[in-house]
């Protein structure tokens, strides 16, 4: 059965821990990435994206759900989202679609498919890891997911754990195409309906194993070294951070532990280009398929990493870019034009509304927005975008600035990322930037209100606070629930003598009134 419809076919491809600044695609050139950089070529290459949240569980909560942290409640990993949260399969599903999900999964307990209609996860060591059997199988002596020999995976490359991964993509690909259901026989509700692939790869995420093949890829002279900080204000959520997670950090010469740092770097760069290969095995699929032009491919990773610059290991509650950008490429989209960058405010919160508005169901998915719409000026772009490492600190991003608010402590953060790309300045404290940091705090805080749920009488949703929430969400109307309007003719006359818009609550009109005062009181 040969599958062919309008509506798109969409593969995601994500990548856990991968920091944008080691692709070619932002300007590295110390790793071969032929196959990202044609995904570049065909589409359009993000340079403003952030992740939500900078933690692997929280973030892919973000994604599947398209709400913020403090909304969907899964605030670190392991824990789940609220009871009754809908999460974007779901969504595909009542919209026909096919969907999909292969490899690394983790954000959602083993058992909780999300929706899909098709899973096979890699679940790293966890009980009932399906990779992990099958590896024991063929060799007896595996005891883990993650065996190691000189510094690189035991096993051949066709054996790592995400080429296992590559392999149950590239296996519901074939098997959907030429029959019209998965390998395990699910099928849509619609015959020839379109697919939604999700491909999760754990590189170039730690342990650092790349597969042997890889070794000699990447010229360990061109790996940049560690940025050393040479900034005394740092807050006390990322001291302590930093004490308890680095040894090295009392060390008075942090440049005597590069060697073992430049080893794991040259290994997380061997990593990156292993993914390489994979994303080119994924693309080589769909076009001997014969389903490549109808099929948009997104790229991107959950959040970055800091792999030892300022003496920071890993991801965590700190500002800097390596942590909180991420690569974000929409390739093979028609409304994208090929090779193009965009400076649009955007991040993995929107991977859920891209997705359903290239399904075609253009309803609110959270707080999240569809970057191809608004690249092509459907849909309202971001004045700043929002990310949140649980209540430690909340993070605000403009197209020039990073601000950081530490919640509980009274310390703040504010660095120019065009002239200071390195963030050895911390501006906050300087009178001239006063207006600028008191600006960001009140968005911290409309930030706040947001995404716990706006609850207002209509009457008070005036236009001036209308056009802040929409600013913000331009779809909050859709789940504004309307208490207590303007009820009267009286009411609207009282408005008008005081020479304020009367229309202003007209959004009212032909929607459900869930209360009126004193409605609670009647029997």
């Amino acid at each position: 059965m040969n599958i062919t419809n309008q509506r798109r076919n969409i593969v995601y491809i994500i990548c856990d821990q991968l920091r944008r600044d080691y692709l070619s695609a932002y300007g590295a050139d110390f790793i071969p990435t032929p196959n990202i950089d044609s995904l570049c070529a065909n589409g359009m290459t993000f340079d403003n994206a952030i992740t939500a949240a900078p933690v692997c569980g929280p973030a892919r909560a973000c994604i599947v759900t398209g709400q913020h942290v403090s909304t969907h409640g899964a605030w670190t990993n392991q824990i789940p989202c609220k009871e009754g949260t809908v999460y974007l399969p779901e969504r595909l599903n009542a919209s026909h679609y096919m969907t999909a999900a292969v490899g690394c999964f983790d954000h959602a307990p083993f058992g909780n498919t999300l929706g899909y209609r098709y899973l096979r996860r890699f679940d790293e060591d966890r009980e009932g890891c399906e990779y992990l059997k099958e590896l024991k199988a063929r060799h007896p002596e595996a005891g883990s997911s993650f065996m190691e020999e000189d510094g690189h995976f035991k096993y051949g490359e066709d054996e790592h754990y995400d080429s296992w991964s590559c392999d149950r993509a590239v296996e519901f690909l074939e098997s959907y195409t030429r029959t019209g259901q998965a390998p395990n026989g699910s099928r849509p509700d619609e015959d020839g309906a379109p697919f939604f692939l999700y491909c999760g790869f754990l590189m170039p995420h730690m342990p650092y194993l790349p597969p042997k093949e890889l070794s000699g890829s990447v010229d360990p002279a061109k790996v940049p070294e560690p940025w050393i900080l040479e900034r005394d204000d740092i807050p006390s959520v990322e001291r302590y951070r930093r004490a308890y997670l680095n040894p090295s950090e009392a060390l008075e010469d942090p440049r005597s532990v590069f060697p073992a740092r430049m080893k794991k770097r040259l290994a997380y760069c061997e990593m990156i280009a292993a993914v390489d290969r994979l994303v080119g095995r994924i693309v080589k699929t769909l076009k001997n398929l014969g389903i490549y032009e109808n099929t948009t491919i997104i790229f991107s990773a959950d959040h970055g990493t800091m792999e030892h610059d300022y003496n920071m290991s890993t991801k965590g509650p700190w500002p800097y870019s390596p942590s909180l950008f991420i690569p974000m490429i929409i390739s093979n989209h028609p409304e994208l034009t090929p090779g193009c960058r965009s400076d649009l405010l955007c991040g993995n919160l929107d991977i859920g509304a891209t997705v359903l508005d290239i399904a075609g169901d253009d309803k609110a998915f959270g707080l999240s927005r569809s970057m191809v719409g608004m690249a092509s000026g459907r849909v309202r772009e971001r004045a700043v975008n929002l990310s949140e490492s649980c209540d430690s600190c909340k993070y605000l991003v403009d197209k020039r600035y990073t601000f950081t608010y530490y919640p509980f402590t009274g310390e703040y953060s504010l660095f120019d990322r065009r002239d200071d790309p390195c963030f050895t300045t911390n501006l906050a404290p300087l009178p001239e930037y006063r207006n600028m940091v008191q600006h960001f705090l009140m968005k911290v805080i409309d930030y706040m209100v947001l995404v716990k749920g706006v609850h207002m009488e209509a009457h008070d949703v005036t236009p001036e606070v209308r056009a802040g929430i929409e600013e913000m969400d331009p779809n909050f109307l859709d789940d504004f629930d309307i208490y207590y309007p303007l009820g009267s003719m009286e009411e609207v006359n009282r408005v008008r003598r005081a020479g304020l818009d009367a229309d202003y609550n007209e959004f009212c009109r032909g929607r459900e009134l869930k209360a009126y005062y004193g409605s609670l009181f009647l029997e």
